[in-house]
């Protein structure tokens, strides 16, 4: 019966494994790109152990999820468990640490030495950057030593676990590996439909192979996200409370234009792992992309308060003790929110939380974020007075630093130095450095360019050349709508909402209201947008809807020290 199975499990991938190679949609030429990464990398080195010689203790707030091994110790089974729930929570090292001490307690387990090579691999937030650790033929051997011991499933587990790593050195291509892995995976679910656990590493498999790939800009799906996307629903319809189905589920559908699918599975992480920091930061992606700014805050602060406390448990891991992606979602819902005393603390803390160089473009944004804030929510003599000056050798920290600044000037009536700030912006415009992408997200160039061409239409503007604003604001549009979506955005201010405004003013309501429903639909629940919606209606005196717009912007601006004018502060 194995002969037959893994015969099976070798047919589909050969015969089908194309599939599941992915076509690189980002330059293979890495001079030209910079890597994005976002929580733990993989644990490439060796894990040690404490004072006490333990490779891990047991760890708070992890949750009672198991999956059963053939082991007769209840201390492998635990630890075995603890280690799966940390690698479906993406923290790493906390996972092959947990999988080292299951090993201690039974040396001859053969899914325990599966769960390292499992840890050892890439994941989601590192499939770019991840590095075949030089160890791992030791840990495979382990593994396949002991597979007199495992069940039949087992070893059919072990066998496409080998299909993760290269045969020998020159078979070292990732995306075939990771295609391979998939295959195996699939091939895997063929045979036992009723693992769910087969299935939430299949899902995992194939977002390994299109990490952040899964949507296109119009809100259509990929070729390959509606299995699954499908897969993960049915498997928490199946098993509602499968850390791995409800963390994957909100990067498989958070980016789509219905975002708000994922809601429940929020709310869930926090109650089920209210220990695993990426898993209650995970609720954050939720509550941005459904104008709940107050909650994610919150999730951000125990998230953080999480990682303190793992770090402290287990220094001998170097664990991260704070994470400039949380901060940086955290700083995003507190000045979408309208939060400014607390988004400014954490928009301060964001930038404490990188040191930029020359080449890093997205440090630079991090640590300009106090500015966004200062721009989101009209603190223009704040801004003034109290911004921190950008290294002069950062240029995108520069083009950011003469963005906000012009803003502030034009609406403090000094139009002289917002042109002036605006001539500076376009000096810095030709530096190559900006046309390096972070993979796989964007260039810093489209944000430098949805910057110029939003202060170009605010100076228009305040001279009344209100066709040439209209002109800037739609081109800067566009190049927002080409962007991929990241959270928090490359770019964290609208353009729609700048233009919404503005024609507003020009008496343009009905053009207004096209405006901000189209913003929407990319950004659901967004106070800004949802104020301005009202508006525009009150203007036209469509009176049927206003009751629910107006408690729709209430809720955004649920943690806001005030309900903002408009969908931008001006004068």
């Amino acid at each position: 019966m194995k002969t037959i199975q893994l015969l099976f499990i070798c047919c589909l991938f050969f015969s089908g494994g194309d599939k599941y190679i992915q076509k690189p949609s980002y330059p293979l030429d890495y001079s030209k790109a910079i890597v994005a990464t976002c929580g733990s990398s993989s644990p490439t080195e060796n894990i040690g152990t404490a004072d006490n010689g333990k490779f891990m203790m047991h760890l708070p707030g992890w949750g009672h999820y198991s999956y059963q091994i053939s082991t007769t110790s209840d201390s492998a089974q635990v630890y075995f468990d603890q280690g799966l729930t940390m690698y479906y929570s993406y923290h790493m090292k906390e996972a092959l640490a947990s999988f080292k001490e299951a090993a201690r307690f039974d040396p001859n387990c053969a899914m325990i030495y599966w769960g390292q090579a499992l840890a050892m691999g890439p994941y989601y937030n590192s499939a770019h950057t991840y590095l075949i650790p030089k160890n791992i033929s030791k840990v495979l051997k382990l593994m396949n030593q002991s597979a007199g011991k495992a069940s039949a499933k087992e070893r059919d587990l072990l066998k496409v676990m080998s299909l993760r790593y290269p045969s020998s050195d020159a078979d070292t291509v990732k995306t075939n590996l990771n295609a391979a892995y998939a295959q195996g995976m699939k091939g895997l679910m063929s045979i036992y439909p009723e693992d769910a656990d087969i299935k939430a590493l299949f899902i995992d498999a194939v977002m390994l192979i299109h990490p952040w790939e899964f949507w296109n800009n119009d809100g259509s799906a990929k070729e390959w996200t509606p299995e699954v996307v499908n897969l993960c629903e049915t498997l928490l319809q199946e098993n509602p409370k499968h850390p791995g189905a409800l963390h994957y589920y909100i990067h498989l559908t958070e980016a789509s234009r219905k975002p708000e699918v994922a809601l429940a599975n929020a709310q869930l992480l926090k109650d089920l792992f209210p220990g695993v920091a990426h898993m209650v930061h995970m609720s954050s992606h939720v509550y941005q992309r459904n104008g709940l700014y107050a909650l994610g805050v919150a999730a951000n602060d125990r998230a953080d308060a999480s990682l303190v406390r793992y770090d402290s448990l287990a220094r001998h891991l170097s664990l991260n003790k704070h994470s400039s992606h949380y901060f940086a979602v955290q700083a995003f819902c507190g000045l979408t929110g309208g939060m400014y005393t607390k988004g400014m603390q954490d928009a301060i803390k964001c930038r404490k939380s990188v040191a930029p160089i020359y080449e890093d473009t997205y440090a630079q944004y991090l640590y300009m974020m106090p500015l966004f804030t200062q721009v989101r929510l009209g603190k223009w003599d704040e801004l003034l007075k109290e911004a921190v000056e950008p290294d002069t050798r950062w240029t995108y920290a520069g083009i950011l630093d003469n963005f906000a600044k012009g803003l502030a000037y034009v609406y403090s009536g000094k139009p002289n130095m917002a042109r002036e700030q605006l001539v500076q912006l376009r000096t810095k415009m030709t530096d190559p450095i900006l046309k390096k992408r972070r993979i796989p997200f964007n260039t810093t160039l489209q944000s430098a360019q949805i910057a110029e061409n939003i202060l170009n239409a605010v100076i228009l503007f305040d001279q009344r050349k209100n066709a040439a604003g209209i002109s800037s604001l739609n081109e800067a549009i566009k190049i927002e709508d080409e962007m991929i979506y990241a959270e928090p955005m490359d770019w964290p201010l609208p353009a729609r909402q700048f233009l919404g405004a503005y024609l507003l003013k020009l008496g343009k309501p009905a053009d207004a209201a096209q405006v901000y429903k189209m913003d929407l639909e990319l950004n659901p629940g967004n106070g800004w947008s949802l104020l301005g919606l009202y508006q525009s209606l009150s203007a036209l005196r469509k009176v049927e809807a206003l009751a629910e717009y107006k408690a729709a912007y209430l809720k955004a601006f649920s943690g806001a020290e005030q309900i903002p004018p408009a969908s931008v502060y001006s004068r």
